[in-house]
């Protein structure tokens, strides 16, 4: 245990000359976090390996993965299928790297996928068929009329589909396919290919009759009019019946995203009778990508109560709607936001570099079972 008299004198004697009251708000400071970090500490004790957060919920709890870490990392592979009842491949589904030339496809990372969550009896979520980034350079390069570009993306949905038929329970059909401001996001599909988006449900619905199918978008909160473009697109399907089961909220929040807005956007989402998927889940605690950030107890206490908010609020969904939450990745040196944003100095999951639980494992643990 710490002294806590020595850590005051050391503080008084490394810090600048204060006013009594800055010298006063100091020490207040220090002890709150002291306090919480204690706090947190005692908890972490009380949580012994056998218990997971996995065990407080009624509804699948994923992660993506990486067929690489998988394979190499033997603390990430022991994580991912402990503490996880669904796994989504991060990349290896996506077009450019699942179908890299136009008359080939390459599965053998998916399948390691699936066959890992097979061995730990994990549901496997599908992610994604169709979308505007991260395309094979062929495809950018492809030439021919509407039928022709029609003809590429139904054999590309397709074929994926019946490959994993009866073994992925639902997939991301379209992903993030409106801009901010409502409108059809500019692609090689929406260019080439009229109303792709109920196209691309029909034809993979025929090729699984059984999977669900979802609609996959980020950053509704805020953002009113996309919820707008998202809501009129399920209401257009319904009336024309396209298939379509689900609703994939990625849910890549920060500490500084407005509770009521995040709450509006499950609660519209829900209206829908839809299934709902927190689909790509995870809580930057440095968005502004502040090299000097340090994840003080503050920090971790903001991206706590987000956790918590997310997890409450899935739990208000009718369970018949409740697909499951999905955090994207498992440990914070595997997030997209570090390499992606080029942001060294990010904490947005729950376990640490060393796959340990951190602090806000703790906190969300503790504040499930009290609820």
């Amino acid at each position: 245990m710490m002294n806590m008299e020595n850590v005051k004198l050391r503080m008084e004697a490394s810090s600048p000359k204060l006013l009594p009251c800055e010298k006063s708000l100091a020490m207040k400071s220090f002890f709150i976090l002291f306090l919480l970090s204690f706090s947190t500490f005692l908890q972490a004790q009380q949580i012994d390996s056998g218990e997971f957060l996995k065990q407080l919920v009624k509804y699948p709890l994923g992660a993506s993965v990486n067929p690489r870490l998988l394979e190499e990392n033997a603390s990430y592979r022991a994580l991912a299928g402990m503490e996880f009842t669904s796994v989504t491949a991060e990349n290896h589904m996506k077009m450019a790297l699942i179908h890299p030339e136009a008359n080939r496809f390459d599965f053998a990372k998916g399948d390691e996928i699936v066959a890992f969550a097979k061995k730990n009896k994990s549901r496997v979520h599908g992610h994604t068929l169709v979308w505007h980034n991260q395309t094979a350079p062929w495809m950018k390069e492809f030439q021919g009329d509407q039928q022709a570009w029609e003809n590429l993306l139904k054999q590309h949905i397709q074929t994926i589909v019946k490959h994993y038929q009866g073994q992925i329970a639902g997939w991301d059909v379209v992903n993030e396919a409106f801009l901010d401001d409502g409108s059809l996001r500019p692609s090689i599909w929406s260019d080439h290919i009229p109303d792709y988006l109920a196209k691309s449900f029909i034809w993979a619905h025929e090729a699984d009759p059984k999977a669900l199918l979802f609609y996959n978008d980020y950053g509704q909160d805020g953002k009113p009019k996309k919820m707008e473009a998202i809501l009129n697109m399920v209401q257009d399907f319904k009336k024309r019946q396209i298939p379509i089961h689900g609703l994939g909220l990625q849910m890549h929040i920060s500490i500084q995203s407005k509770n009521e807005e995040i709450k509006q956007v499950i609660e519209q989402s829900t209206a829908t009778g839809l299934n709902i998927h927190f689909s790509e889940v995870d809580v930057a605690v440095n968005p502004k990508n502040n090299p000097d950030f340090i994840y003080d107890a503050f920090a971790q206490k903001a991206q706590s109560d987000k956790f918590l908010l997310l997890f409450t609020s899935f739990a208000t969904i009718p369970a018949a709607q409740q697909y499951g939450i999905t955090f994207w990745n498992v440990g914070d040196k595997d997030s997209w936001l570090r390499g992606y944003f080029k942001r060294p100095k990010e904490y947005p999951l729950l376990f640490d570099e060393a796959y340990q639980k951190k602090p806000v494992y703790v906190e969300l643990y503790e504040g499930l079972k009290r609820k």
